[in-house]
């Protein structure tokens, strides 16, 4: 990778982001996406289709104020996603429904300096595309990775696997879930272009096609459409979200809209 970016003091790195969502064949979407200036997210729900929605949509939405409340310097990505295990606990306690319930998270918070920094658990994705390279940022907590990286299956097996969807490490709601949250940090660039999905786009579409569609099309917008056309081309059996943003350079800072996406729309955690 590079060294972190110095600008002079009147210009600022943003993230030029869109993200959309849709429910697949599935009756109901438990996949939420966030895009915003300096914060992107998305999160995939378990526990049922309104546990599920819940818990993805508290997580995003917590993400979101902290994106609009964020610092000029960095945003708090840690302290936001531990913020969002109180929402899920504080969900639970108010209604037994709920029990079981659970989201994987990837977030990427930007800062000033020109880092990104990293926080993911479970088996959606974070890519960054530089140059037509596509590097994965993320490694699934997930069954089928366990198998591949002690060789029992290849890549290839894991697409098809029947337990495909098991996770190892979510956000439940209970203050351990941190322990499985993997924050990373890396250096970006003006140009750089970053994917963050859910596994109902990376779990049917290769990453080769990924690579193809970041580097061909013009805008994070879209970008967004076409990744979610070829999901459902292949087709996905899945909610799929993608959330595409492009490293750029304003004067000042952020004045870029924030969106939320699937179950993050309908969603408010508890004052």
């Amino acid at each position: 990778m590079t060294e972190p970016l110095v600008l002079p003091g009147e210009l600022t790195l943003v993230l030029e982001s869109a993200a959309d969502s849709i429910a697949g064949p599935r009756p109901d979407n438990q996949d939420a996406g966030l895009a915003a200036a300096r914060v992107v997210a998305v999160a995939d729900g378990v526990g049922g289709s309104f546990g599920g929605a819940t818990a993805a949509g508290l997580v995003i939405d917590r993400l979101r104020a902290a994106a609009d409340l964020a610092r000029p310097d960095a945003p708090d990505l840690v302290g936001s996603v531990q913020a969002a295990t109180g929402d899920l606990a504080a969900a639970l306690a108010g209604d037994p429904a709920l029990s079981g319930m659970a989201t994987t998270l990837t977030a990427a918070a930007l800062t000033s300096g020109g880092r990104l920094v990293l926080a993911h658990v479970g088996d959606s994705r974070a890519y960054l595309l530089r140059r037509r390279e596509l590097i994965r940022l993320t490694t699934d907590q997930s069954l089928v990775q366990a198998l591949i990286d002690s060789g029992a299956i290849t890549a290839e097996q894991a697409r098809t696997h029947p337990l495909r969807s098991v996770v190892l490490a979510a956000l439940h709601g209970r203050p351990e879930d941190l322990a499985g949250v993997a924050v990373s940090a890396l250096p970006v660039q003006p140009g750089d272009r970053l994917l963050l999905c859910t596994d109902g786009l990376s779990g049917v579409v290769p990453e080769e096609t990924l690579r193809d569609v970041l580097a061909a099309e013009a805008s994070p917008a879209d970008t967004v459409r076409r990744l979610l056309r070829d999901a459902l081309a292949r087709p996905t059996q899945d909610n799929a979200t993608p959330v595409v943003a492009d490293v750029g350079v304003r004067v000042g800072g952020p004045a870029l809209p924030t969106t939320v996406v699937g179950a993050a729309r309908g969603v408010r955690r508890r004052a």
